[in-house]
């Protein structure tokens, strides 16, 4: 297939670790999961779309992730996402400045070149850092969005439920490539059909 042009809708979650009673530790975040959605265009006008992730749970080296986001993430394209430099986007270096070097650089350098290509980050015109939950504004337009909560995701990481995790990072990256058709209103509907056949294939 000659890719014309490629999509990366991107869903992370992660969990909140305050900062130490005694100032000695800083507030960061640990790593829980990365959702990605890739569609890919060709020549021809067709798409081909790919869904993956990966989760941790409490305990697991952010290595490992960040090892399959290297991976995993494209080297080039436009990456969709809600409050990307809000809630996607700091977790990731954050995870990437905190583990072994060699394997932090790798995946920084690949999540720099990819976020400073065009993005479009969702949640901007509802309000950006302050916007309601991504699922809300889906739901005004009829998506379904079933995002877990931060206490299930905390919950879910804290007792190793993996594949709960990858199902809802998985989830948030499909709700957020369909808002972004849906806002097209009405210019991607050849697009949104096939990515539903895909879905349901």
């Amino acid at each position: 297939m000659n890719i014309t042009s490629r999509f990366v809708s991107i869903a992370v979650s992660y969990v909140d670790a305050p900062a130490s009673t005694q100032g000695t530790l800083p507030a960061t975040t640990h790593l829980a999961g990365i959702g990605l959605l890739i569609a890919q265009r060709g020549a021809d006008g067709s798409f081909r779309f790919r869904l993956d992730s990966h989760a941790l749970a409490a305990g697991d080296s952010e290595d490992g992730l960040l090892a399959w986001g290297c991976g995993a993430m494209q080297a080039t394209g436009i990456v969709i996402g809600w409050q990307l430099a809000d809630r996607i986007v700091p977790p990731l270096l954050d995870a990437g400045l905190s583990g072994d070097p060699e394997i932090g650089r790798a995946f920084i350098d690949r999540l720099s070149r990819l976020v400073t290509a065009p993005s479009i980050d969702l949640a901007v015109p509802h309000g950006g850092a302050g916007a309601p939950p991504l699922a809300e504004i889906a739901g005004r337009r009829g998506i379904p969005a079933n995002a877990m909560t931060i206490a299930e995701i905390e919950t879910a990481w804290a007792f190793g439920n993996r594949k709960l995790l990858s199902v809802d990072v998985e989830a948030r990256a499909i709700t957020t490539w369909r808002l972004w058709l849906a806002e097209g209103n009405g210019t991607a509907a050849a697009v949104s059909e096939a990515f539903e056949r895909w879905l349901d294939g």
